[in-house]
């Protein structure tokens, strides 16, 4: 049993950092800033091709970071990107180098001028669908596979939605498919994260609450104008407006601690997102450990 699966056995409490892989092909710096993280999170969440923009991909990544720093992966899998022949493919190798969970999801939208078109020849419930078939030794073609592969299945959900019916329908076909935990987009507003955090635990769907620190005014008014999924979280994003960036940080910090504080009992673990901005989230992620556990991480 891989150690994360053993976590969501026994109900610990998780803490994964959420990080993009490199642009390029050089995984040296950022494996050597990942080092420092050893014994501290639980799991490294990569990534796969956020907001449409190319990078390494997750699996050469992930099997980067478990060779060489031990520390569970859990990769994102995006239906936008691969057919059904790729995604199968990647599953497998996924399997084969010990990747502890995988996070199926659509892929984002590319609304970019000349970008290549999404595939989707499954959504995310086909995703996850295949992926308990994989864990049944089933392939699809008629061949049952010598090892059974031990992925554990999960989706994205957004508490933050307008329409909050339609988020809970989509996490119950999720759940019924496979899933059996949920990353959240990240939570601002904590009475809407209590009231979905209610609502996943009666489906049955452990919840990893989505953490991302904001860096600057320029982030916030991105994240409020850009990201549709964030919309009802604006009124929060206006605090920021009068703020150095210095201020920006130091609140947005204080405010990521005390949702994360409010939040701990009821929730599986949290995933803290970079946002383009690692050492801000890792800065969160250690703070977080050490104000819970009154333990002193030297800061990196």
């Amino acid at each position: 049993m891989s150690q994360l699966r053993e976590q969501f056995e026994n109900g610990t409490r998780t803490l994964w950092l959420e990080v993009s892989p490199p642009r390029g092909i050089d995984m040296q710096p950022l494996l050597r800033r990942l080092e420092a993280l050893r014994g501290h999170v639980d799991a490294i969440n990569l990534t796969d091709n956020a907001l449409g923009r190319v990078r390494m991909t997750p699996l050469v990544f992930g099997a980067a970071i478990k060779q060489r720093l031990g520390i569970p992966v859990v990769m994102n899998l995006s239906c936008r990107d691969r057919n059904l022949l790729a995604l199968k493919a990647d599953l497998l190798g996924a399997a084969a180098i010990g990747i502890d969970g995988i996070v199926a999801l659509r892929g984002d939208d590319i609304d970019r001028a000349g970008a290549a078109h999404g595939v989707h020849d499954v959504d995310a419930v086909g995703l996850l669908q295949l992926i308990d078939e994989f864990n049944r030794g089933e392939i699809g073609d008629g061949r049952l596979l010598a090892k059974r592969p031990d992925l554990m299945a999960g989706a994205v959900a957004n508490p933050n939605r307008v329409n909050p019916e339609r988020e809970v329908e989509l996490l119950m076909r999720k759940a019924a498919a496979g899933a059996r935990f949920a990353v959240t987009q990240p939570i601002f507003e904590l009475e809407q994260a209590i009231r979905f955090v209610a609502i996943a635990r009666r489906i049955g769907i452990k919840l990893i609450a989505g953490m991302l620190p904001v860096k600057n005014v320029r982030m916030a008014r991105y994240l409020a104008s850009r990201v549709k999924d964030l919309r009802s979280a604006r009124e929060h994003f206006e605090h920021y407006e009068s703020m150095t960036d210095m201020q920006a940080r130091e609140f947005s910090l204080s405010r990521c601690l005390e949702l994360m504080r409010v939040l701990a009992p009821h929730v599986a673990g949290f995933n803290v997102m970079s946002g383009g901005e690692p050492s801000l989230s890792t800065e969160l992620a250690l703070t977080y450990l050490q104000t819970a556990n009154g333990e002193y991480h030297a800061p990196l």
